[in-house]
């Protein structure tokens, strides 16, 4: 019996997708992909030219909504505006882009040198960041790793969008109104 190529694709697809999500995109080869798929490297050549195209079919489309969402919050009516609503509102969308795209943000998030960690990083740290009324940019820098830490503690630990858009308004509250901001408004 031929193994239809679609299921083989799809094989290939699902086991990368929790290999990077484990091991991280570095950390993984194509011979572990492989070997995992009870297939020959040579074969995954048949689907993807490289393990790059394998990631780029994982984060694509997350990419690209991290980029449109972006252009929504860093614009006058959310930067040094972050009231209780605007929190809200943030965090209910980033809940459904998580919820949308939860392995390829996780993958992206979860890399440690890909070029996609790095543009989230500096979305938040040229950007959102900006926003802070503290004046070392070191202390922005640990601000944005801390930020990013969570986003990925909260993808990791959350694949419903009600839990996700729970933790994100509480992570988000408590970066633009610290604990008593959390406290006041009873997140936890």
């Amino acid at each position: 019996m031929q193994v239809k190529k679609d299921d083989i694709r799809n094989k290939i697809l699902e086991t990368a997708q929790r290999l990077f999500i484990k091991r991280g995109y570095e950390n993984t080869s194509l011979k572990q992909i492989a070997e995992k798929c009870n297939i020959s490297k040579s074969n995954i050549y048949r689907y993807f030219s490289s393990k790059e195209e394998i990631y780029e079919a994982l984060t694509g489309n997350a990419r690209s909504a991290v980029l449109d969402i972006s252009c929504h919050f860093f614009t006058p009516d959310f930067i040094g505006k972050y009231t209780p609503d605007k929190c809200d509102e943030v965090s209910a969308v980033l809940a459904k882009l998580f919820s949308k795209h939860h392995s390829g943000m996780l993958i992206m998030l979860r890399s440690s040198v890909g070029a996609d960690r790095k543009l989230i990083e500096e979305l938040i740290i040229k950007r959102f960041i900006d926003a802070c009324p503290i004046d070392d940019d070191n202390i922005k820098k640990l601000i944005s790793k801390l930020i990013l830490f969570g986003l990925t503690e909260i993808l990791v630990n959350n694949s419903d969008e009600k839990s996700t858009e729970k933790e994100l308004n509480a992570l988000i509250c408590y970066h633009y109104m610290g604990l008593n901001g959390v406290k006041k408004r009873n997140l936890y």
